[in-house]
């Protein structure tokens, strides 16, 4: 059989060795990655403490509990969470037997929070903000850092707060994250806990990112081909095609959408891939339209000249 009646009459093709073997090795390929997204995959993200979390002897343990994070604001929610465990900071049941003012020194400045005698020692929650760049989305990362130090005061004459003594508190990091890996280094400084903290994007996130944009590349080389077959007259033009390469400029901003984190317009992904990727969409748009009209004007010559010589 000629390969001009195969083509007009397809049959199925055989399985060879070679078919199964690419097969197999792609299900494999497949089955790894598969593995290691899920395997690395958590809900709430990693937390990895190092150095020492509390001093030997402390009257206040300060457990700072990042809650989250905008990297678009580059803003970080910490809860923090005061356990006393010097017993004479407290009367006989759970009330401060002295006033206590909690003061936070932060990568965007100073916060304070203070607990007035006879009143339970409660929680707080600041807003902090730390350094960082979103748009180097996916491979942004964020430091800052935090610093506690604990005074006792009393309210003296004219309502003014007078700092009685100090107390040592000692830090901890506890909680996590959704995407992010935290990286928190404790050490001390003057005497007082001082947390160095680095946010990454999980490995899950940067490969849901990197998918998508092999997805997105892959469609576009897709049609980009096709468009340059028919234009060169390889294969002939049909309207799916063209219907094809229209969908993909709407399907295009859609599938950014879906990017974990929404980086913002102008991140280093579009500025190095996905600006292109939509240029080379359009231009495969344009292409199939010229090889539209070239095979239609060739038809339109060919009917005209089979009509007039009848």
């Amino acid at each position: 059989m000629s390969k001009l009646s195969h083509a007009a009459l397809p049959q199925p093709r055989t399985i060879s060795i070679r078919g199964l073997s690419i097969g197999l090795a792609s299900l494999i390929v497949f089955s790894l990655l598969y593995v290691l997204v899920v395997r690395e995959y958590q809900v709430e993200g990693n937390l990895t403490t190092s150095g020492s979390t509390t001093a030997n002897e402390f009257d206040v343990l300060v457990i700072a509990d990042p809650s989250d994070f905008d990297a678009r604001t580059n803003t970080m929610n910490v809860l923090f969470e005061f356990i006393i465990n010097d017993p004479d900071l407290l009367d006989d049941g759970e009330r401060l037997s002295q006033g206590i003012r909690v003061t936070i020194f932060a990568s965007d400045g100073v916060h304070e929070v203070r607990f007035a005698e006879g009143e339970p020692i409660g929680n707080a929650d600041f807003e902090i903000r730390v350094e960082g760049e979103v748009y180097a989305y996916p491979l942004d990362t964020y430091s800052g850092f935090l610093g506690v130090v604990i005074e006792t005061f009393e309210r003296g004459a004219g309502g003014i707060n007078e700092t009685t003594g100090s107390v040592q508190p000692a830090l901890n990091i506890a909680g996590s994250i959704s995407g992010w890996d935290i990286q928190a280094d404790i050490e001390a400084a003057d005497g007082q806990p001082l947390a160095i903290i680095n946010l990454n994007r999980a490995f899950s996130t940067k490969a849901f990112a990197v998918v998508l944009l092999g997805m997105a590349i892959s469609v576009v080389v897709l049609a980009f081909i096709a468009a340059l077959l028919t234009v060169s007259n390889r294969r002939r033009f049909e309207v799916a095609l063209l219907t094809w390469n229209g969908a993909i400029l709407f399907a295009l901003p859609l599938l950014r959408t879906y990017l974990p984190g929404s980086p913002p317009i102008g991140a280093a992904i579009d500025i190095y891939i996905y600006l292109w990727v939509f240029v080379f969409a359009v231009i495969s748009l344009v292409v199939m339209v010229i090889a539209w009209s070239e095979q239609r004007k060739a038809d339109l010559l060919d009917e005209r000249i089979r009509l007039g010589g009848q």
